[in-house]
């Protein structure tokens, strides 16, 4: 945003200045949305404070819906508002689905929350950014993290999407030892069966579990396993949180 100051700044009367936001406000991370708002309304109060005068930040908001082909509607909608930068997207997929229409117009991007390794490679024209590390670097960690718990043939069980499948993909070339089942899902409400994925783990034999979930399908999944009598450890990434 201060590169972008730096860059529209010309003096005299004030600027305004739009900030695109892609927020999760429906799909499976929803309930993360209204968090994402209220730490945008506090960056947006802040660079108004502390540009008093030279600029007048707006911010406007685009449901992303955590999914590839909302995003880049809701990108071209935000670019279309004439908006300098946009921030995010939180879900890699969306993410991914917006840097194609945004490169395209020539705005930045920085996402909040967008871990997969895919968007290190992405075709982006040098316009994407993200102020996270990939999950080539957290599957280092929870292989180490399994390893402590001590862990010795866990189950991945995985979202099918850009975030969890190369999270459980990344996992699996980190890990040294066995797997005693990879399983991947669609997180979206009403397209998984908790029970089923806890039975895959029952019946795989499975000391332990790796979850690369979102929270609400992560929860339902646990419970499942809780209620079936798996007592090995549970190990959530940070989409779980």
């Amino acid at each position: 945003v201060f590169i972008l100051v730096g860059i529209i700044a010309c003096g005299g009367e004030a600027t305004t200045v739009k900030i695109g936001l892609l927020s999760p406000q429906t799909g499976p991370i929803a309930q993360y949305a209204p968090g994402f708002e209220d730490a945008a309304k506090v960056a947006i109060a802040e660079l108004n404070t502390t540009h008093e005068g030279d600029f007048i930040f707006e911010l406007i908001v685009g449901d992303s819906g955590c999914d590839g082909t909302q995003a880049g509607t809701s990108a071209q909608t935000l670019i279309d508002s004439g908006v300098s930068a946009i921030v995010g997207a939180a879900c890699s997929g969306a993410t991914l689905g917006a840097i194609a229409v945004a490169k395209a117009a020539g705005v930045p991007m920085v996402s909040y929350a967008s871990t997969s390794p895919g968007l290190s490679t992405a075709d982006d024209n040098g316009h994407l950014f993200r102020v996270v590390p990939s999950d080539a670097q957290q599957a280092v960690a929870l292989a180490a993290v399994a390893a402590a718990a001590g862990a010795s043939n866990p189950a991945v069980l995985y979202m099918t999407n850009d975030y969890g499948a190369g999270l459980g993909d990344n996992f699996a070339s980190s890990w040294s030892g066995s797997v005693c089942t990879q399983v991947g899902y669609d997180p979206n409400e009403g397209a998984y069966d908790a029970s089923s994925l806890a039975q895959s783990v029952i019946d795989g034999g499975c000391d332990s579990v790796l979850l690369m979930s979102y929270a609400t399908d992560g929860a339902a999944i646990m419970e499942a396993l809780s209620a079936q009598g798996f007592t090995g450890s549970m190990i959530g990434a940070d989409g779980l949180a």
